[in-house]
């Protein structure tokens, strides 16, 4: 999965261009309510993240100069993706950040948030959809995914996420299924499941968002 169809559009992200005094930058992300915003030169090439405490420290902690460009200030001149990126290196690279910047030829075309991120996240869960949603357990790693899918073969699987990779005792999956079902068709599929060697942690119907 790449992150292309995700990320928020250079039309619709706040920048500030990197020759901009301290107090400008400070009046632009007061203005839109950030925290931090991207930075880019005059061709739109990004340059860097600017981060509204950092304004602040230099400021009024140091005594700065308001006057003064914000390039000593930049941060994560480096830490960008690609739009071609997948979604893994995204969600390891944005851990730590407020939002990742997608560049395409070294200009920013967009922006990954956390909000984002999450939809995905809630997608694989089979959040958007609503459903029935199990939390189950097995001791047995290697064939437990097509043993699960084949003890559920006449259900429609919505979202599944295998969590405890690695290891050596027993390895939870998080799987939602279609609703539909009555609470006695819950108990068999629950015996069933149960009967396959699989120990039922959690099962709930959840609510789509």
């Amino acid at each position: 999965m790449h992150i292309r169809d995700l990320i928020v559009e250079r039309l619709g992200v706040a920048t500030v261009k990197v020759d901009q005094t301290v107090s400008e930058t400070l009046a632009k992300i007061n203005e839109t309510g950030y925290r931090c915003i991207p930075v880019v030169d005059e061709e739109d090439t990004y340059k860097g993240m600017i981060y509204k405490v950092d304004l602040l420290s230099y400021l009024y902690e140091e005594k700065g100069d308001g006057d003064k460009p914000i390039d000593f200030l930049l941060e994560h001149q480096d830490i960008y993706l690609l739009e071609n990126a997948s979604f893994l290196s995204a969600l390891l690279k944005i851990k730590a950040l407020p939002f990742i910047s997608i560049v395409r030829d070294g200009k920013l075309l967009g922006i990954l948030t956390h909000n984002k991120i999450e939809s995905v996240l809630e997608d694989a869960f089979g959040l958007k959809t609503g459903g029935i949603n199990i939390t189950l357990a097995s001791t047995e790693a290697r064939g437990m995914i097509r043993k699960l899918t084949t003890t559920l073969k006449d259900e429609n699987i919505e979202g599944l996420i295998t969590l405890d990779n690695g290891s050596a005792l027993a390895r939870r999956v998080v799987i939602t299924l279609e609703d539909g079902k009555s609470d006695d068709e819950m108990i068999k599929m629950r015996d069933r499941l149960e009967k396959h060697g699989f120990r039922i942690l959690q099962m709930q119907r959840i609510e789509p968002k």
